[in-house]
């Protein structure tokens, strides 16, 4: 059975994440101003069990509701939501499918059309030089210079057409730190605004300057 300890000091390191979020308001914050009403209404409803557990006018030290397992595992997905590591749910930098300056073109549409890779990050080490795509593609067809792409051209020849798509791509950036709740912001708030964002690339700065960490796409998100 779910303890009133193991509840409070749970509550307690959700305040503290919501205070360096929210403000002063900590979790009273997240209620008042997170931008999903369902989470809002989550955390309402826990804080209130906190409340009755910290405010207790008899002082009684006897339960006044029982804590049931699915109480626990609620709490804990509301937790895990809020304050979870984009870490956890991202692509690690190993499996990113990922090509050099110095790698051919050729072979890596080749790879793209196998796997329907729509995006492929190139990396200068460990940072994002550019990305790679679909879109590049087809301004080099509308250029009329898909002649520059012969067998042996390697991605910095082209750097103009993988420039043109960093700068207007479908893609983002987020910090190692981040939590899975600021993944779904950025992606959410990119759709109220119009904007197509498709993957977030992680890294250590938060920006394309840092050192690439993972990847977490729209589609990961929708999964949990």
């Amino acid at each position: 059975m779910y303890n009133t300890t193991d509840f409070l000091e749970l509550y307690t390191t959700l305040e503290g994440w919501a205070i360096s979020k929210y403000g002063e308001e900590g979790v009273k914050g997240i209620e008042q101003c997170h931008h999903d009403r369902n989470i809002q209404r989550e955390v309402r409803y826990f804080r209130s069990v906190r409340n009755l557990f910290s405010h207790n006018p008899n002082g009684s030290s006897k339960p006044l509701i029982e804590l049931t397992d699915e109480f626990k595992e609620r709490f804990e997905r509301l937790c895990n939501h809020l304050m979870g590591n984009s870490a956890q749910i991202s692509i690690p930098f190993k499996d990113i499918y990922k090509r050099e300056m110095s790698d051919k073109v050729i072979p890596t549409i080749e790879r793209m059309k196998e796997m329907s890779y729509t995006y492929v990050p190139v990396m200068n080490g460990k940072k994002i030089w550019g990305v790679f795509s679909e879109s590049a593609i087809f301004n080099l067809v509308g250029d009329g210079n898909l002649s520059l792409i012969d067998n042996d051209i390697p991605f910095y020849k082209i750097g103009k057409y993988i420039a043109e798509y960093s700068k207007n791509g479908v893609f983002d950036f987020i910090g190692v730190n981040d939590s899975i709740d600021d993944i779904r912001r950025t992606f959410s708030d990119a759709t109220n605004k119009g904007r197509r964002l498709d993957v977030l690339y992680i890294t250590t700065t938060g920006d394309q300057k840092g050192d690439l960490v993972g990847l977490v796409t729209v589609w990961d998100i929708s999964t949990l």
